[in-house]
């Protein structure tokens, strides 16, 4: 590897925000040196160094987050709220969010428990939650292990599992409901947003 010209800085720079921006997962520095063309690690944490700085100015409204040696942008918190509703994943359905909370809170979970606990609807639960990436599944015996992944991780905006069971872990827990009621509910639920989706379509 080598030290890249001064001149080249700026480039490189940009280069290193583009790859930020589009890439859907945080980039390690041996990432990024080889999207520049083969610059030294020392090169490209110079590089993220000065975007971390310029970044962090009032004048951006994302910043540079680093965390075990990879790097991404996100939004700073003073426009989370304001800006949520253009994130991915928001027509995900209060049931399956329900479902995939029951997964990330006891992570890894078997889909028998699931399906135990959330009726038969958590099979198109988890089938839709493995399609957006937000868990992962081993086969084991006749079920799956469930568990949560980091896409699950930066799109909530946490940095392990540990801490969704800390926010959550002191909120008072949801009457149970018997199995039939509890889907009856849901397809109800589902209805009504697909109903939705249709008044805004047309």
């Amino acid at each position: 590897m080598y030290d890249r010209q001064e001149s080249d800085l700026e480039h490189d720079q940009a280069l290193v925000e583009a790859a930020l921006f589009l890439s859907p997962e945080p980039l390690t520095r041996h990432k990024l040196a080889r999207i520049i063309g083969g610059a030294s690690l020392a090169y490209v944490e110079r590089i993220l160094a000065q975007i971390e700085d310029e970044f962090r100015l009032d004048a951006h409204g994302i910043e540079l987050h680093v965390e075990d040696g990879k790097s991404m942008f996100q939004v700073k918190r003073a426009y989370i709220d304001a800006v949520a509703h253009l994130a991915p994943h928001q027509d995900i359905s209060r049931p399956v969010l329900r479902s995939l909370a029951m997964i990330a809170y006891n992570h890894p979970l078997t889909q028998a428990d699931l399906v135990k606990a959330r009726g038969n609807k958590a099979y198109k639960h988890v089938q839709e939650l493995l399609e957006r990436g937000l868990i992962r599944a081993e086969e084991q015996g006749r079920t799956l292990l469930l568990y949560v992944t980091d896409e699950f991780l930066r799109y909530f905006g946490l940095s392990s599992v540990e801490e969704f069971r800390f926010h959550v872990g002191d909120l008072p827990e949801e009457p149970q409901q018997d199995t039939q009621e509890q889907e009856v509910t849901e397809d109800t639920e589902d209805r009504g947003e697909e109903a939705s989706q249709e008044v805004d379509d047309g």
